[in-house]
């Protein structure tokens, strides 16, 4: 709207703005700083999440393989499933590992023969998988799983152990995260041993933040870091 004023018109909408009313170098700088500081944030939010949903999985995996085991060994009066079976007077060979044969005989999966065991619930997700007959979980060698014609420390009899001879179920390792190479966490394996001193080679993987995910032998889950494995004995000393 325009008026006039001593014969001089003037706009009163009017605003001058100054050269300087606009964004400084430092200003844009400044605001993609933050841009970049909340960006990494939200990656490091993200990843931490992922990380944490993948060790639930585990979790529940490892209980789903402990319960397949228990289940088994109620089935065959307490005896626990040998690590591998005998060698076959027929082939010359020994049969399939322990997670072969526990999935042929149906227990976690439906029908029999040869079943991938390298996937799905046998699977960790944060392990790199080396075989179809295991996927990153591993029992007890020597304690309490043994090949079918060998005995378990204190034990006389041949295969592996029974429920009844395990002295605390509720501190005694079933099955969990286990790794062929210190080294390599991700690369997974079938069994481990039961002495620490040896656990170089076979022993478990604290592949979820530097915890190790282990179903004991009364059924329950626990996420531990390998000191509190070895200071609670759950490999050792657990015949009754």
């Amino acid at each position: 709207m325009k008026t006039s004023l001593n014969g001089k018109r003037f706009n009163q909408h009017r605003h001058d703005f100054s050269p300087q009313s606009g964004w400084t170098l430092v200003e844009v700088l400044v605001v993609v700083v933050i841009i970049v500081i909340l960006a990494a944030a939200s990656v490091g939010v993200f990843q931490r999440g992922r990380t944490a949903a993948r060790s639930v999985t585990c979790m529940t995996n490892v209980k789903q393989v402990g319960a397949a085991l228990l289940m088994h060994a109620q089935d065959h009066n307490q005896k626990l499933i040998a690590l591998q079976p005998s060698l076959s007077r027929e082939t010359g060979q020994r049969p399939p590992i322990w997670t072969a044969q526990l999935a042929a005989a149906g227990y976690l999966w439906e029908g029999s023969g040869e079943l991938p065991c390298g996937e799905g619930v046998w699977t960790c997700p944060d392990c790199d998988f080396m075989s179809h007959t295991y996927g990153g979980y591993g029992v007890a060698e020597d304690s309490v799983f043994v090949y079918e014609e060998n005995k378990p420390f204190g034990v006389s009899e041949e295969g592996s152990l029974r429920l009844t001879r395990i002295a605390r179920p509720e501190n005694t390792w079933l099955v969990g995260d286990v790794s062929s190479n210190a080294k390599e966490l991700k690369k997974g394996w079938y069994a481990m041993w039961s002495q620490p001193s040896r656990w170089e080679s076979h022993g478990p993987a604290a592949r979820h933040g530097g915890k190790v995910n282990v179903c004991l032998a009364d059924g329950h889950v626990e996420s531990l870091r390998i000191e509190e494995i070895k200071l609670r004995g759950l490999t050792e000393n657990v015949v009754r």
